[in-house]
């Protein structure tokens, strides 16, 4: 038996139709529409979602949570594992320093604006890891927060006036995420932080510690953002397995 022939009676005399639940009156308008009770009712695909769901979902909390995640795991896991291997190397320096592909990789992804949330990133990274004396930012380790957060930034901006100057070289306007285009701002990116670091932490009259230290920083820089990059590319592998396994 139909809803409609169910509910007849009241729709021909609504005035002795009383409604006492939100369910009874979409049968109603659904009567009345001529649709199935059975239909489920549809949502507004448009309506918006809460704010909070929003901003788990937006990039700067991504962005901002990867991070810190990865530098809490550069210094809890890498940087006593290199302490063992590598005593000499690692007094300074990380033979491995996996954040520098994060903010590669995002600048790459979202352009310079990245800056905004590699600043507040960096900042709590250093408080929560490496906290300062009597909790004062002094104003070498602002420096080197400062750096850490607009060298990709810089690099990107670099890069675009490079491919501007040699069109044929790369055309960043195809793809930002073409591995040659993300490692080339990853190497002008390191060697911007390199410089900045060197600077801040060493006297630049010992030419050779100097540049010995500055070495360092930008190889690890650099091979922690290959590192970045085949896990990205393994990651993506495996996401889309697992889409054709579901399809």
């Amino acid at each position: 038996m139909s809803p409609e022939f169910l509910l007849a009676p009241s729709v021909r005399n609504a005035n002795r139709l009383r409604i006492h639940t939100g369910l009874e009156l979409n049968l109603f308008l659904a009567v009345k529409k001529g649709t199935s009770m059975t239909k489920p009712i549809e949502r507004d695909k448009n309506a918006k979602a809460p704010a909070f769901k929003n901003i788990f979902r937006s990039w700067t909390f991504v962005l901002f949570v990867a991070y810190v995640v990865l530098a809490g795991f550069q210094n809890y896991v890498i940087f006593p594992v290199e302490a063992k291997l590598l005593p000499l190397y690692s007094t300074y320096a990380s033979l491995l320093y996996l954040p520098h592909a994060v903010r590669v990789l995002a600048t790459a992804i979202y352009g310079p604006k990245t800056f905004w949330v590699l600043l507040p990133a960096i900042l709590v990274e250093t408080y929560v890891f490496y906290p300062p004396v009597n909790g004062q930012i002094s104003f070498t380790i602002l420096a080197l927060i400062v750096i850490g957060a607009v060298c990709a930034p810089i690099g990107y901006v670099i890069l675009k006036m490079i491919s501007g100057v040699f069109p044929g070289w790369l055309d960043t306007s195809k793809t930002s995420l073409h591995w040659r285009y993300v490692f080339a701002a990853g190497i002008i990116a390191s060697a911007i932080n390199s410089i900045g670091l060197t600077v801040c932490f060493f006297e630049l009259s010992d030419l050779s510690a100097a540049s010995l230290a500055m070495l360092r920083f930008f190889i690890g820089d650099i091979i922690g953002l290959f590192v970045g990059l085949v896990i990205l590319t393994w990651v993506f592998r495996l996401l889309r397995k697992i889409r054709q396994v579901e399809s």
